[in-house]
């Protein structure tokens, strides 16, 4: 009967240490890669993270933006025109706005 008593409450104990995660905060120096701006290390199996922050790495350095500008070639004729474009616009929503 000793053992059966015995071995339920380890049972229990090894039930209560399963649901139980260990949380360790993450600082952003534990995530850095020394040398590489870019880069990101995964920390303590952490994919998720360690993707947001790459994502505000890159949002943040503006390469994707550039990358996308050079996917093809714009004439500097179509960036002025694509420029009055848009500020026509805006004039014409801020004029919207205050009527």
């Amino acid at each position: 009967m000793y053992f059966f008593i015995n071995n339920y409450q380890n049972n229990m104990q090894d039930k209560e240490k399963k649901f139980k995660k260990p949380y360790t905060r993450i600082n952003k120096q534990d995530m850095e890669i020394p040398g590489c701006y870019s880069g990101v290390r995964v920390v303590n199996g952490n994919i998720e993270l360690a993707l947001k922050t790459f994502k505000r790495k890159m949002k943040d350095s503006g390469k994707l933006e550039e990358l996308k500008e050079r996917k093809e070639f714009l004439k500097p004729s179509a960036i002025k025109r694509r420029k009055m474009q848009l500020a026509v616009r805006a004039d014409w929503q801020r004029r919207q706005n205050e009527e």
